[in-house]
């Protein structure tokens, strides 16, 4: 039975298609072609040839055509003999038509190599199923299903490395940082003059790695390759034999077909990987989903056989919007499939304002470093100045005075017992210490003596005074000398007698 498509705007589809009675058709036995890869050290590893596979150019070229056609994002193309996988991520509702040009091209181009080599015709060489399509609905099942599809040769134990295969026949994530891959126009007869003969076909990665991811590329495909490299070990521990190779690969005859059983296809539309309750939650609302859809578009069909043209179909219908023309329903608030998700436009939008505020929080991280470095070394100065001063604090402490004791208090040196109250001097002033002069082995006259001759002639005057107190005192001390108690005494001295 075939269910009506339930299409979520900008969420990666991962797309599934096997040929005509599992045919190998789409294995390379068609040998290499004259065109060269650019860009080769990307798609392959080792010395194995840098040349597009017939095959493979033929449907990648089908891919870039239907791209250019329809604007959809391809994320990845893989080929494994009788099927292929594939990713995309359709904008608004072009995948119906976007796989349509991709399998009929791919169909016409294989019927014209096989008549070409002297085999007989598929006809159609995909089945008449239609195509599988699993709406990726979080970033754990995009994860998932792109190391899924991108080891299935790995897994089908044709090669132990999945760049091992021919070229074409695997177009992956290691073209997401280059933008994509030109792709000649293939020798056949299927392809018009009028088609280019060269055409880009850009691989980009899904919109909800470059959300998880804030658009970092080199991330992306970081934890992509580990992932593969970890899932790569393990079939290879897992494989009970060798892998049958590149050689044995290119030896199927397109009609040959494997001997196991015929796999059923089918399954849900969705893939939810998340894991836990709130995992739960989600898949048992896309499932609710899915069947209410399903059970609302069948009334809708009734209704449109009966004539009934302006009723809407359910959110999210293909066949409604498409093929009829028909409005469509407005989802509910807490819907997941029938909601478009964020466009690349709004996720690089998004990216780049989160961008400019880490930008500047950056800086204000920066200025506060700078300005508690500022502090930090405003304050180790302090403390070095501080400590330079203690050291020569300390330094001047360890000094030592010569001949002082500093220690020690100076004592009073006691008065001579010869002396008595009456011989006390009668100067009111204070008398120098006595000396010895320098010139002559004599003692220096007291303060307020008179001026008189030595034995050497020489004329010693009393040193000048420098207020009128001083004057006074010598001028008392002369007058209780000569016995005068004459009131006149006190009297202002001139100058010429001070003398």
């Amino acid at each position: 039975m075939v269910h009506p498509r339930l299409i979520t705007e900008n969420a990666c589809v991962a797309l599934t298609r096997r040929t005509s009675f599992r045919k190998a058709f789409v294995a390379p036995w068609a040998g290499s072609s004259r065109d060269a890869v650019s860009g080769a050290a990307a798609l392959r590893r080792g010395a194995s040839s840098s040349c597009w596979d017939q095959v493979g150019q033929i449907f990648a070229y089908a891919a870039a055509l239907a791209q250019r056609a329809t604007k959809i994002d391809w994320h990845q193309l893989v080929l494994n003999v009788n099927h292929h996988h594939s990713q995309a991520t359709p904008r608004d509702r072009e995948l119906a038509e976007a796989t349509r040009i991709l399998h009929r091209t791919t169909s016409l181009a294989l019927n014209e190599l096989l008549e070409e080599r002297g085999l007989d015709a598929a006809g159609s060489v995909w089945d008449k199923r239609q195509t599988h399509w699993t709406t990726l609905v979080d970033v754990e099942a995009v994860l998932s299903r792109t190391i899924y599809d991108d080891v299935n040769c790995v897994a089908a134990g044709w090669v132990e490395h999945p760049l091992d295969v021919p070229l074409g026949h695997h177009l992956g994530f290691e073209l997401w940082k280059a933008g994509g891959i030109a792709v000649r126009k293939p020798e056949n007869g299927a392809f018009s003059k009028k088609m280019p003969k060269e055409i880009e076909l850009r691989l980009t990665p899904p919109i909800a790695l470059v959300r998880q991811f804030d658009g970092d590329l080199d991330a992306i495909v970081s934890e992509l390759t580990a992932l593969r490299e970890a899932e790569c070990a393990r079939l290879a521990k897992a494989r009970l034999g060798p892998v049958r190779g590149v050689k044995e690969m290119r030896e199927v005859h397109p009609w040959d077909e494997p001997d196991t059983d015929e796999e059923r296809g089918g399954g849900l539309p969705f893939s939810v990987r998340q894991r836990g309750h709130a995992g739960d939650l989600v898949r048992d609302r896309c499932a609710f989903e899915t069947y209410a859809h399903r059970k609302v578009h069948a009334k809708r069909i009734v209704r449109w056989k009966a004539g009934d043209r302006t009723s809407a179909f359910p959110a999210g219908t293909l066949r409604g919007r498409t093929f009829l023309g028909m409005p469509l329903d407005v989802p509910a608030d807490d819907a997941i499939l029938g909601t478009p998700h964020p466009s690349r436009e709004e996720v690089e939008a998004e990216i780049a304002e989160k961008r400019a505020r880490r930008a500047k929080s950056e800086e204000a991280r920066r200025e506060r470093a700078r300005v508690r470095e500022e502090r930090r070394e405003r304050a180790r100065e302090w403390v070095e100045a501080e400590a330079h001063a203690r050291e020569l604090e300390d330094e001047a402490r360890r000094v030592r005075s010569i001949g002082v004791d500093l220690l020690k208090k100076p004592g009073l040196k006691p008065a001579p017992s010869s002396w008595s109250r009456s011989q006390r001097p009668t100067c009111l002033t204070a008398e120098r210490p006595k000396r010895r002069c320098a010139a002559r082995n004599q003692p220096e006259p007291r303060i307020g003596a008179s001026v008189g001759r030595g034995d050497s002639g020489h004329t010693r005057r009393n040193p000048v005074w420098p207020n009128m107190a001083s004057r006074k005192s010598v001028a008392l001390c002369r007058s209780r000398r000569a016995g005068c108690h004459d009131s006149t005494v006190n009297a202002r001295v001139p100058r010429t007698a001070a003398r």
